[in-house]
C-alpha cells in the first residue's frame, strides 16, 4: 500500500501528541520520520516508528528534554543529550557542527546520553546540502558478534560520510552486512538477502533474515574489517563524548538508550574553490560510472544516487508502507486514545 506524505505525517503526529510530546517537538519528530520514509529509508522511518514509541512509553526517551553543552574547546564541543528525542537532537548537533565549521573551518560535536537517531544519513545529507562535508557515527547496544565469536559484544555503529556536490555523494552504512532494519524489510517482503548476512544456528552462512533477527549472529561487513571498525568507532565516540560505550549501554542500561555519537562538519570551500571541486568530483564520477559493467542490465552508481529519484517517485505515487506496519502504528494510536 502507498500512503500520502500528509497522511503519514498526521498519523505520526497524533501518536506523538497522545504521548504528551510537546507540540513543536512532536511536529519536528513526525516531520523527520516522514522525510526518512519519503526518501525510501523505510527501515529507519515508518518501520522504526513503533519501536520508537515503545522506548518512549518505557521512559527511555524523555520527550521534553533538550541537549545541554558541557564543554567547549574551540572547534570541538561536548554535549549531553539528556536522553531527548534522538532525531531532533542529532539534527541540532549537526547544525552546531556546521556553525563551528563556519567559524573554524571544521567543527566536531560529541554527544553523550543520546537516543537512537533513526536514519543517520539524514544528518550527513543535511551538511552536504549546505556545502559541508558531513561525517557522523553512533554506537549502539551490542547486537553483533565480534569476528570469531558467537555471542553479541559489539554494535553495528553506523558511519555516515557525505560529500557536497551536484549530486551529493553519501555513504550511510552500519558495520554489519545488513542492519536489523534491513533484515526486517526483507523479511516483511518475503525475500532472502542478496548476499550472506550472517550465520545460522549451526554456524553456516545464511541469507535468511528471520533466522538472523532471531539468533542475532549477523555478519560484520568485510568480516574482520567491519568488526574492527565497529570497535574503534565505539572507542572514539565514547572518548570524545565522555559517554557510554557499547559495553556500558548493553550491561548497564539493558536497552539502546544513553548512547554516544559524533558529528563533524568541514567547510570544504575554504580548501578548494567550488568550481574546481565540482570538476574533480565530476571526473571521479565519470570514471566510476564509465567502468565496464559486470551485468549490462545494471547501471553502476555512486553511493546516494538512488535517493533523489526514489524521493520523486514517492512524492508522485505515495510512500510505500507495509500493511502490517501500518496496522501496528494505527493500533498505537488506538491504545493511547
Amino acid at each position: 500500500m502507498r500512503i500520502s506524505y500528509q497522511q503519514l505525517y498526521q498519523e505520526f503526529l497524533r501518536v506523538l501528541l497522545s504521548r504528551n510530546v510537546p507540540q513543536a517537538k512532536a511536529e519536528a519528530c513526525a516531520h523527520m520520520f516522514t522525510e526518512t520514509s519519503l526518501n525510501g529509508v523505510y527501515s529507519h522511518g515508518v518501520n522504526r516508528f513503533p519501536r520508537f514509541i515503545q522506548q518512549l512509553d518505557a521512559g527511555h526517551i524523555i520527550p521534553d528534554a533538550d541537549a545541554q553543552k558541557v564543554l567547549s574547546l574551540g572547534a570541538i564541543e561536548q554535549w549531553d543529550a539528556q536522553r531527548a528525542i534522538g532525531n531532533i537532537t542529532a539534527h541540532s548537533m549537526m547544525e552546531r557542527a556546521m556553525a563551528l565549521a563556519t567559524e573554524h573551518g571544521i567543527g566536531l560535536v560529541a554527544l553523550r546520553n543520546a537516543n537512537h537517531w533513526m536514519r543517520g544519513g539524514s544528518y550527513g545529507w543535511q551538511a552536504a546540502e549546505k556545502g559541508f562535508v558531513g561525517i557522523c557515527w553512533t554506537n549502539s547496544i551490542a547486537v553483533m558478534p565480534p569476528w570469531g565469536a558467537k555471542s553479541c559484544a559489539i554494535g553495528t555503529n553506523p558511519l555516515i560520510i557525505a560529500v557536497p556536490g551536484e549530486p551529493v555523494t553519501m555513504v550511510d552504512m552500519s558495520m554489519s552486512m545488513f542492519s536489523y532494519g534491513m533484515l526486517e524489510v526483507n523479511r516483511l517482503a518475503g525475500k532472502s538477502l542478496p548476499v550472506d548476512g550472517g550465520f545460522d544456528d549451526e554456524g553456516n552462512y545464511t541469507r535468511d533474515p528471520a533466522t538472523l533477527e532471531k539468533n542475532r549472529r549477523i555478519l560484520p561487513m568485510g568480516y574482520w574489517k567491519g568488526s574492527a571498525l565497529s570497535v574503534v568507532l565505539d572507542m572514539l565516540a565514547t572518548l570524545l563524548s565522555n559517554g557510554a560505550s557499547v559495553t556500558e549501554v548493553t550491561h548497564d542500561n539493558g536497552d539502546e538508550f544513553g548512547i554516544s555519537q559524533v558529528f563533524i562538519a568541514i567547510d570544504v570551500d575554504r580548501l578548494i574553490p567550488g568550481e574546481t571541486r565540482q570538476q574533480k568530483l565530476d571526473r571521479i564520477r565519470a570514471s566510476i560510472t564509465g567502468a565496464e559493467p559486470a551485468d549490462s542490465t545494471q547501471a553502476i552508481r555512486l553511493p546516494g544516487d538512488k535517493f533523489p529519484p526514489l524521493r520523486e517517485e514517492n512524492e508522485r505515487l505515495g510512500i510505500p508502507v507495509d500493511e502490517r506496519v501500518w496496522a501496528r502504528i494505527q493500533a498505537l494510536q488506538e491504545k493511547a486514545s
